[in-house]
């Protein structure tokens, strides 16, 4: 798997396969490129498809002095980019977390001129999940560790997969891979990038400066980023469109409902 060097000497490990426009994905929190495996084979029959571990993730090198803060990762991935494909211009496609960087990304003049599309997939313009009060503060107050088996399978799976997919059998390889995975990453970077979601980022003043066309994507039992507010940001992006994915899709849609998500994104990118 190949790798650039940016800023400060980080290396950045990076999927890319194919030719034709540059639809790149960048993946949520305590994921990585690995997720988008299958997608980038995919699409490269007709587009060239990049997947990116930010910084701190996946391959990526994983610096203690970092802060993991958004608005940085946006800046790593700005970068990451101009090494592999100069100015270009991209479609950008982020999930979860990394939705968020890509509002940040589409909301920040200097780094939106490269844009000539956006999918966001279950992600919100700023944090606002009652649900999940309790798991952070734990984590805060040092009750409860993000890197831990047990919390892994007993929370994190809850939050990222439906139960009806959870209890299909067929399915097991997959969510056991997805768990091992999750533990490969570090603490401090868990750690960091919640408190950057949860105290810094709030783009919803920014969102109708979002100019190109944007496709939001939401599963309608998604109880890790909710579905309102997807609905919330198809409100304010001007020239956006909403898909809610159902019955009984969680917060995991391009595994959930892997072939109606295929299909969305061909209509979208053809469409462009």
């Amino acid at each position: 798997m190949p790798t650039v060097e940016i800023e400060k000497g980080y290396k950045i490990n990076y999927l890319d396969k194919g030719k034709g426009k540059n639809l790149v994905y960048i993946h949520g929190y305590l994921g990585s490129s690995w997720l988008y495996e299958d997608f980038v084979d995919y699409f490269s029959n007709k587009y060239r498809v990049i997947a990116i571990d930010h910084l701190g993730h996946g391959k990526s090198d994983k610096p203690e002095s970092e802060s993991y803060e958004l608005v940085e990762l946006a800046n790593y991935i700005d970068q990451t980019l101009s090494k592999i494909i100069g100015d270009e211009k991209i479609i950008l496609h982020g999930h979860s977390m990394g939705g968020m960087i890509a509002q940040i990304y589409a909301t920040t003049p200097s780094l939106a001129k490269r844009l000539d599309g956006l999918v966001l997939m279950a992600t919100a313009p700023v944090l606002q999940n009652p649900g999940l009060v309790q798991y952070i503060e734990d984590i805060k107050a040092g009750k409860m560790k993000i890197i831990d088996k047990e919390v892994v399978e007993t929370v994190f799976l809850n939050l990222c997969f439906h139960r009806k997919f959870r209890k299909n059998k067929e399915n097991n390889a997959l969510i056991n891979e997805f768990a091992e995975k999750t533990l490969e990453n570090k603490e401090f970077v868990g750690f960091r990038t919640m408190e950057s979601i949860v105290n810094s980022f709030n783009v919803e003043d920014k969102l109708n400066t979002i100019k190109v066309p944007t496709l939001i994507l939401t599963g309608d039992k998604d109880i890790f980023i909710l579905p309102d507010e997807s609905k919330k940001m198809h409100e304010k992006i001007p020239n956006s469109k909403l898909v809610v994915f159902s019955p009984n899709i969680g917060h995991m849609i391009n595994y959930e409902a892997k072939n109606e998500y295929i299909k969305v994104m061909e209509e979208f990118l053809e469409s462009l």
